[in-house]
C-alpha cells in the first residue's frame, strides 16, 4: 500500500492530498536529552519537521497546547513511556489524546505484556522499542501520520453523512454533492449495512474488497459474512448483533477480510449505529492497516479490542 505524498506516487490532486504532501510534524517527549537530540537530528534529516521537545509530561502538555493555539498542533508525538516526574508517558498520552488530535507513538525499553495492556487504552498509533532502529522509526511515523489523516477524514465524512441521513435534508442536490465527495475523494472504504444487506457503499470500499461497486451494492448478508476471515467471523457477528441491539461496544474493531482475489487484508473498522428510514443501520468505515501490521504485529493483539 503506497503512502500518499511520496515522490513517484500517482494520485488525484485534491485539498486533502495536498496537505499530505506537507512534512509530517513531530513533537518529542523524552527525558533522556541525548536521545531526544539524536532523534531530532535524525528525523529532520529524514524529512520530518520537529516542532519541539520536552523532558517532562506536564511541560509537554503545555507545549502542545501552545502549539495548537498557534495553529501548529503536531501530527505525531513520540512519547517515552518511562518519564521521570509525577506523570509517566502513558498518563501524559492519556491527557493529550483527551485534549488534542495528535497521534501517539510510544518509545519504550520494555516489551512486557503489562506495559502493552496498560497503554492499549490510549489508542497509540505504534510502538518503537529502544534502542530504536531509524528505518523502523521512520516507517512507523509515516504509517501513523497517514492513518491519522485518514481517521480525521473519516470523522468529517461520517459527521456530514450522519447529518444528512438523520436531518432528512430537503434538497437532493446536497445529498448528491456529498455522494460525489465520498466516492471521488475518500481514502477509506465506507458502507452502510442494514438487515437486508448493503444500502450504500463508496468506490474506495469496492476497491478494497476487489469487487465492482455494483457487486458490493448487491451483497446479501451471507455475502458480507463470506468476506470476513473464518477465524474472525463469530467475533464480528457477535459484536454486530450487540451493536444493533443498542449495547455499548467499542467503536473500532481490528480484523481480517478476504478479497475477491483471495488476498488477506488487515482492517481497522470504525462503526456507528444510526437510524436510516426508521430502521437501525451500521455506518462503517474500513481502513486498510495491513502495512502497519507488518511493521507492528503487536497491533493484532486481542487486547486492542478493549479500546
Amino acid at each position: 500500500m503506497a503512502l500518499p505524498g511520496r515522490e513517484g506516487d500517482q494520485y488525484v490532486e485534491n485539498d486533502q492530498l495536498k496537505k499530505m504532501k506537507e512534512p509530517t510534524t513531530v513533537f518529542i517527549v523524552e527525558d533522556e536529552m541525548l536521545i531526544a537530540a539524536c532523534l531530532k537530528d535524525q528525523l529532520q534529516e529524514s524529512g520530518f519537521k520537529i516542532l519541539g521537545s520536552s523532558t517532562r509530561g506536564e511541560k509537554g502538555i503545555e507545549e502542545v497546547r501552545r502549539l495548537k493555539e498557534e495553529g501548529n498542533e503536531p501530527d505525531i508525538i513520540l512519547m517515552d513511556i518511562n518519564l521521570r516526574g509525577t506523570m509517566d508517558g502513558i498518563d501524559t498520552a492519556r491527557l493529550i489524546t483527551d485534549q488534542f488530535n495528535c497521534g501517539i507513538i510510544f518509545l519504550t525499553g520494555q516489551s512486557s505484556r503489562a506495559v502493552y495492556e496498560r497503554s492499549f487504552f490510549i489508542k497509540p498509533f505504534g510502538y518503537v522499542l529502544k534502542p530504536y532502529d531509524l528505518e523502523q522509526m521512520v516507517m512507523t511515523i509515516e504509517i501513523a501520520a497517514y492513518q491519522r489523516k485518514l481517521e480525521i477524514e473519516n470523522k468529517d465524512i461520517r459527521k456530514k453523512l450522519e447529518t444528512l441521513l438523520s436531518g432528512k435534508m430537503k434538497e437532493n442536490r446536497e445529498v448528491l454533492e456529498l455522494y460525489d465527495i465520498i466516492t471521488e475523494n475518500s481514502l477509506v472504504g465506507i458502507w452502510i449495512l442494514q438487515d437486508k444487506g448493503v444500502i450504500f457503499a463508496n468506490q474506495a470500499m469496492a476497491n478494497l474488497l476487489g469487487f465492482t461497486l455494483e457487486e458490493v451494492i448487491a451483497f446479501s448478508p451471507p455475502d458480507i459474512v463470506k468476506i470476513l476471515h473464518p477465524e474472525d467471523q463469530k467475533r464480528l457477528m457477535d459484536i454486530t448483533d450487540r451493536r444493533l441491539q443498542g449495547e455499548e461496544v467499542p467503536q473500532h474493531t481490528i480484523f481480517r477480510i478476504i478479497t475477491k482475489n483471495k488476498e488477506i487484508r488487515w482492517i481497522k473498522s470504525f462503526v456507528k449505529r444510526i437510524q436510516y428510514l426508521e430502521t437501525p443501520a451500521l455506518h462503517q468505515t474500513y481502513l486498510d492497516i495491513t502495512e502497519q501490521i507488518s511493521v507492528n504485529p503487536e497491533s493484532t493483539n486481542p487486547a486492542y479490542e478493549k479500546i
